[in-house]
């Protein structure tokens, strides 16, 4: 997308009323529109595919993941520190490390993986990088060597610097988002809408953070005073989320599908908010309070996840609005997967394999197949499908993704599996439009499925499915389906 005007209009736009009451629900929700602007941007008719896909969604998108990064990672290592849940801790803190670099590398440089097809370019924002890397510097290596076990001041380091990175963090958000979101595009009560939306993942870290930090009596990570304030915050705007809020541009939810889904979210809220109760009242935090509450943000974070998709895709005019960057992702990012020889000589391979295999017996394999998901660990077919090279280097190409690809499988020329990241519900996909668009009609041609939920994943997501060509004779021999997490594309 083109870059856009000055951020400082369209924080003007919001109008008084509207401010007040963002002010209230918390730093910097009224400025930053962050995520909104991003996810929710219309594509300009006039504009060519590949000038809708510069990666501008992506890098809002990314930046606004930085905010509650700060956030996890500042947890994380608290729980490690005090050996709350230790394993546990030390995989999230891993995990949020991991995800910070790569964000802020591509963001940076370009990652084609994230989306990010290019470097950036604009001084501005390269100078608000520049913060947020220098700012992280001493947390990340504080937090590398508690994650190797070291056992000095590494906490001292991460509880003094973690406030500075959030700010730069915050900062950047809106600096990209300004940069690269067209207001024109996005109607205003979305955007905050979305906002708030976004905003909940970070408070959910900061609870977490809150609860550690007194569960430690490291006062420099969280106080009953931060922790009631953030509650509030979350409950606030939670409740606004699911009911509507006017005066503060809040829309009611535009579906029954995000209505039920901010419900069942505030309903499982409600039943466990008292996990802080004890923490605001003053007393003692047990670590299982830490550890409960760690598992409830999880949950949460998902839920609100999904939110914002299902409001995505149900606002006004933007019911297919996820295709666009998704066909150019898919296009210009994923095609590139098809590239591996070791891929295409597998493929070869079954096909051969399979030549003269009769459609009884495809029909026996598939029911069999179905049968092994049924049974825990899976069955001898599921193994040798799971265990092959390329159902390993698929997995590795989608975990490079932070997210952003949730399965990832190839099928021969018959419709079956070839190799698989993670385990499908069923083995023949010849039956279906993934493979009869791509492969079947000898076309050759790309597939896009509507948004639904994955109940494997846990998100909602959308496929996007390929054929693949022999590079030594162009000759089509089969076709790939990716499952995508839409709400990091959109």
């Amino acid at each position: 997308m083109k870059p856009f005007g000055n951020f400082r209009n369209r924080r003007a736009a919001t109008g008084a009323a509207g401010r007040s009451v963002l002010a209230a629900l918390g730093p910097g929700l009224g400025p930053a529109v962050a995520l909104a602007l991003a996810a929710a941007a219309m594509p300009d008719p006039a504009l060519a595919q590949g000038d809708l896909y510069d990666g501008g969604k992506a890098r809002v998108n990314l930046a606004a993941k930085l905010r509650s990064l700060s956030e996890e990672v500042a947890s994380a290592a608290c729980r490690l520190d005090a050996g709350i849940g230790s394993e546990a801790a030390r995989a999230d803190l891993e995990k949020a490390m991991t995800a910070f670099q790569a964000i802020l590398a591509g963001l940076r440089d370009g990652d084609t993986v994230l989306g990010i097809p290019t470097p950036e370019t604009a001084s501005q924002n390269l100078r608000s990088i520049g913060a947020v890397n220098d700012a992280w510097a001493p947390i990340e290596t504080a937090a590398a060597r508690m994650a190797a076990g070291a056992s000095g001041d590494e906490i001292a380091v991460v509880s003094g610097s973690f406030r500075d990175l959030l700010e730069r963090a915050i900062e950047l958000t809106a600096r990209i988002s300004g940069y690269y979101s067209n207001p024109q595009e996005l109607l205003q009560a979305d955007a905050i809408t979305l906002d708030y939306m976004a905003r909940q993942a970070m408070f959910l870290s900061r609870m977490n953070r809150a609860m550690c930090g007194l569960s430690t009596g490291t006062a420099a990570l969280g106080s009953a005073e931060e922790l009631l304030e953030t509650v509030q915050l979350f409950d606030l705007s939670l409740a606004a989320l699911r009911d509507g809020f006017p005066s503060a541009g809040i829309t009611p939810p535009r579906s029954d599908a995000v209505r039920a889904t901010l419900e069942t979210a505030y309903e499982a809220w409600s039943a466990k908010k008292p996990i802080f109760d004890a923490a605001i009242a003053g007393g003692a935090v047990a670590p299982e309070a830490v550890i409960e509450a760690v598992a409830l943000s999880k949950d949460l974070a998902v839920a609100m996840n999904n939110a914002i998709t299902l409001h995505l895709i149900s606002s006004p005019g933007q019911e297919g609005v996820y295709r666009v960057p998704l066909q150019a992702y898919a296009e210009q990012q994923l095609s590139k997967w098809l590239e591996n020889p070791e891929l295409i000589a597998a493929i070869r391979a079954q096909n051969a394999t399979n030549a003269n295999i009769t459609q009884a017996e495809i029909d026996a394999l598939d029911l069999d197949w179905r049968a092994q998901t049924k049974v825990e660990g899976g069955g001898p077919l599921i193994a040798n499908l799971m265990n092959r090279p390329m159902s390993k280097w698929l997995l590795e190409q989608q975990t490079a993704t932070a997210g952003l690809v949730t399965e990832v499988f190839v099928m021969d020329n018959k419709g079956l599996n070839v190799a698989q990241s993670e385990v499908t519900s069923d083995y023949w996909q010849g039956d279906e439009a993934k493979w009869q668009e791509t492969y079947g009609n000898g076309g050759g041609a790309y597939h896009i499925s509507e948004v639904e939920f994955d109940e494997s994943t846990g998100f909602y997501q959308s496929q996007a499915s390929l054929p693949i060509f022999d590079p030594a004779d162009g000759k089509l021999i089969g076709a790939v389906t990716f499952g995508i997490n839409v709400q990091s594309l959109m």
